[in-house]
């Protein structure tokens, strides 16, 4: 029993050995398509079962201390192998092309569901009652041989099935034969197993399915590999015979004498797409038939060289009998096809060249003859494209009139896959034009369209209109290839790409309305070069639908009030009182609640209507500045925003001056914010209106610089009074040591430039301290305040007005004094040079009679106190108290007074060390009386 046993895995074992090798000379030996994935995965499937069927028989169990749970696993193992099988070669005989069972991702999973719930029906078992599967004495349950047995019976009468209706519809004998043998393969494989199973001690299964599958691969490669070349039923040979025909008239010196032509079918996809590929394959059928009655005629050979073409070479004169030739076969094709009623006349396009081209080896002779051949291709369809409705004239693509007839019936047979609608946009290809020319556009477009088509040839690729191309494909890959196209472009092209992708779900998804979907979410990037794609997705659709709302509701909105000023206050970092604040759009809604303006003011933009916002809430601030000043009560200056559309629409200039003028206001008390981008869009009006903004008195300042748009030019170019940073500096502010330097630099540079300086987004102490250390003179952020409504405002304005609020006639006064640019020797002149770096003490000086008041102190100065045995903070205090100190200050300042700001310096004895002491007089509080003073000291 013991040599039975082993003999019987040997036999398996060496079985198993087989399929592994039928399975790794298929790539050697075909064209490896679809089909010959199916009939590996039989192969591997087959011979992994054949190893554990022989593994489970030479163990000895009795042996094996967990016996049983290995036995069961095992056996699960060997079912599970023989259901991979039996699902193998159902799509094995499927992928022929004619039920299409395995074309989508739902049909495959129907036909495997069967399989998939007996392997947890067993796995289940197994778990919850053992025995049911293996006695007490280690032996297999007639249940256990059921499932071995069933669910391949099962498949195997599919596959029968499935055998005798492709037989019925094929339209040769030699592809009926087919099916017919390989539907007998299941039935053998279940005869010979359940013999196995009731003889046990020979391989009966093994010794069957082995001889079976040698035979099939034999005839198959033998008979008819050739007619199923590359899925398609063309009936004519295969590359082999061509290649080893060629081979014989080389060897005989003959290529002289033949010409190689390459016969493709022009519209094959269009064929498939509109009438199904059933037709598609009587198409191919009719063409490789009319290819093969050349080989008589002419004594030559052919093939089916690819999904839509095929290879002939032919012994003819020369090239006019080869003009003949093609005109005989396209009439014949087209006699053919009104004699069979086909749905229409397979068009084909014919390239040649003669055999013997090349020297050398068979290999670089059919290279050099293919790429010649191609070239003709070209020129054969560059006439025909002219007058063809369907192909683009620039790219060759297809074009708008073709997705338009053939991308819904792409769509509904995909709709499983959920085919996805892409439209690409290229971005700067205006500016291209512009630069290059027309000519040299129509190039760059050929290039895009090539490097498209390399990732999407299998679906649908169109160039849709001037510089968009749409995709329908069902590929799940389509945002990588994405992705490595726009990374592609980019790296060659002056130019970049964009998309919108729309995922279709139903199969009554229109494609018209696809495409604009995939255009709300391509426009959802908006000038993102970062962003190469955009999914159209919940977001996208609430983005627009709020478009909608705000275009429909906009004028409701100002006449019912909802549009209304928040406010935000600046805070002046050297003394910690109100200076101004920003006045902010919202959109206090009845249905969305209040709003900001990333919800509204784009769409506005884009609407030309954002000049009607801007001038309400400016209305809306001078009528309350008006009002408070009328009354009274405190105020402080008022930052507006303009947009760049407003200088496009109307002379914005005017309209805020006329408001400002009706309610009485001094220009001092607006000033004007503009967004960096704005120089971008329209930079000659703009200075035009920065200057008569200037010349009535008002102050100009640039918003949201290092937003993104950030030129330094600009800050030359431009006038303006106030350099705005933006927020984006602070939020890395603790993670990123740079950007202390870089804001310090900004600081340094705008003072230079006579700019004055406030950073928004402050959120934290640090920040505020730091800031106030560089000499950044006003402060905006959630740590002094959010925006918030103007009844609120006005109550922190009163909250404020005894002793944080700074006058407005004191303004002047404050920016005087707050713009001494602590980075820099305040002695020389900001032109001259000055050696980076530099750690001089400096300090900021309020002069009211004889007292003196140390606003500031920067870092080097409190070190210096410090180190001498002062405490910074009562420094004020103890200055006053050394009388001869504050005696030699008074006197310096007189001095310097008197010269009109020239420094007054004297040498100064402090605790033994010597200092000199600089003075320069900066201003006068005229409301308060008190004088300004920069003051420095250096040892000596």
């Amino acid at each position: 029993m013991i040599k039975a046993t082993v003999v019987y895995a040997i036999s398996e074992f060496f079985c198993a050995i087989i399929m592994f090798g039928l399975n790794a000379s298929l790539k050697a030996v075909t064209n490896y398509g679809k089909r010959e994935k199916w009939l590996s995965r039989v192969f591997i499937t087959q011979g992994m079962y054949l190893l554990g069927d022989g593994l489970s028989t030479v163990i000895p169990w009795h042996y094996v201390p967990v016996a049983g749970p290995l036995m069961i696993l095992l056996n699960l193992y060997k079912a599970l192998m023989l259901d991979v099988v039996s699902v193998a070669v159902f799509f094995y005989i499927d992928s022929c092309g004619q039920l299409t069972m395995s074309d989508t991702k739902k049909k495959r999973w129907l036909v495997c569901l069967p399989a998939i719930l007996a392997a947890v029906v067993e796995v289940l078992v197994s778990i919850a009652s053992p025995t049911l599967f293996m006695s007490v004495n280690m032996k297999l349950t007639s249940l256990l041989d059921c499932l071995l047995v069933g669910v391949p019976a099962l498949y195997a009468l599919a596959t029968v099935a499935l055998a005798v209706h492709g037989a019925s519809q094929s339209p040769t004998k030699t592809v009926r034969n087919f099916y017919l043998v390989t539907g007998t393969y299941p039935l053998v494989m279940v005869f010979f197993g359940a013999l196995d199973i009731f003889f046990g001690e020979i391989p009966f299964y093994a010794f069957a399915a082995t001889l079976c599958l040698i035979f099939l691969y034999l005839y198959q490669f033998g008979v008819f590999v050739d007619t199923l070349s590359l899925s398609s039923l063309s009936n004519l040979k295969g590359r082999e015979r061509f290649k080893s025909f060629l081979e014989d008239i080389q060897k005989k010196g003959e290529t002289g004498e033949y010409y190689i032509l390459l016969i493709d079918m022009d519209g094959l996809k269009s064929i498939n797409d509109i009438y199904g590929r059933e037709e598609g394959d009587r198409a191919v059928y009719l063409v490789g038939e009319k290819v093969e009655a050349l080989e008589e005629s002419a004594l030559g050979a052919s093939c089916h060289y690819g999904g839509d073409e095929f290879l002939a070479v032919l012994r003819l004169a020369d090239e006019n009998a080869v003009a003949l030739t093609i005109d005989n076969l396209k009439s014949a094709i087209k006699q053919s096809a009104l004699a069979e009623k086909l749905a229409t006349i397979p068009q084909v396009v014919v390239g040649f060249v003669r055999a013997n081209t090349a020297d050398g080896d068979l290999k670089m002779q059919l290279r050099i003859a293919e790429s010649q051949i191609y070239e003709q291709k070209r020129e054969f369809k560059k006439g025909s494209q002219e007058d063809n409705f369907f192909v683009d004239k620039v790219t060759g693509l297809p074009n708008a009139n073709y997705f338009n007839s053939f991308a819904g019936n792409y769509v509904r047979d995909h709709i499983y896959d959920k085919p996805a609608v892409v439209l690409v946009n290229i971005r700067g290809m205006q500016a291209y034009n512009n630069h290059y020319g027309y000519e040299q556009g129509d190039a760059l477009l050929k290039r895009i369209a090539q490097e498209l088509h390399k990732r999407f040839a299998k679906g649908i690729l169109v160039r849709f209109a001037e510089d968009n191309f749409v995709i329908v494909t069902a590929d799940p890959d389509v945002e990588r290839l994405l992705t490595e196209a726009a990374a592609e472009i980019n790296h060659k092209e002056a130019v970049g790409l964009r998309a919108g992708i729309y995922y279709c779900e139903s199969d009554q998804d229109s494609v018209a309305i696809a495409v604009d979907k995939a255009k709300l979410a391509m426009r959802y990037i908006k000038d993102d070069r970062s962003v190469v794609y955009q999914v159209y997705d919940q977001e996208v659709s609430k983005s627009f639908e709020r478009q909608a709302y705000v275009l429909e509701h906009f004028q409701e909105a100002l006449d019912s009030g909802w549009i209304r000023p928040y406010y935000q206050i600046d805070v002046r970092s050297l003394t910690g009182a109100v200076c101004s604040a920003e006045a902010l759009a919202r959109w206090d809604d009845p249905k969305y609640g209040v709003l900001t303006p990333f919800f509204f003011v784009e769409t506005l933009e884009a609407a030309h209507l954002v000049h009607k916002l801007d001038l309400e809430i400016i209305r809306q601030v001078c009528e309350m500045l008006a009002r408070r000043l009328k009354e009274g009560q405190t105020v402080v200056p008022i930052s507006v925003n303009l947009s760049r559309v407003d200088f496009q629409v109307c002379d914005i200039f005017a309209e805020v001056d006329q408001l400002r003028r009706h309610y009485g206001l001094e220009a001092k008390m607006l000033k004007i914010e503009i967004l960096e981008s704005t120089i971008a869009t329209n930079p000659k009006e703009l200075k035009r209106a920065i200057g008569k903004f200037h010349e009535a008195g008002y102050e100009v300042w640039m918003d949201d610089f290092g937003s993104g748009y950030s030129n330094f030019n600009n800050l030359d170019e431009y006038n303006f009074d106030l350099l705005k940073i933006d927020m984006v500096f602070l939020r890395s502010f603790d993670v990123r040591p740079h950007i202390k330097t870089i804001l310090s630099m900004i600081v340094d540079m705008a003072k230079k430039m006579g700019m004055h300086t406030v950073c928004e987004g402050v959120e934290t102490q640090e920040q505020a301290d730091f800031l106030r250390e560089i000499g950044c003179e006003r402060l905006q952020g959630y740590l002094l305040s959010k925006p918030v409504p103007q009844e609120e405002f006005e109550s922190q304005l009163i909250h404020y007005a005894q002793t944080d609020v700074e006058d407005p006639a004191e303004n002047d006064y404050y920016d005087c004094l707050s713009h001494v640019n602590v980075l820099f020797d305040p002695m020389i002149d900001s032109g001259q040079k000055q050696d980076p770096g530099i750690k001089l003490p400096i300090g900021l000086i309020e002069r009211e009679g004889d007292e003196l008041d140390f606003v500031f102190m920067n870092h080097s100065y409190q070190q210096v106190l410090v180190d001498s045995g002062y405490h910074p903070d009562q420094w004020s205090q103890e200055a006053g108290s050394d009388r001869l100190f504050q005696s030699v200050m008074l006197k310096l300042m007189d001095e310097s007074k008197a010269a009109n700001g020239a420094e007054a310096s004297q040498v100064y004895v402090f605790n033994g060390i010597s200092y000199l002491l600089e003075i320069r007089y900066l201003a006068t509080d005229q409301l308060k009386q008190k004088q300004a003073y920069v003051y420095t000291f250096e040892k000596l």
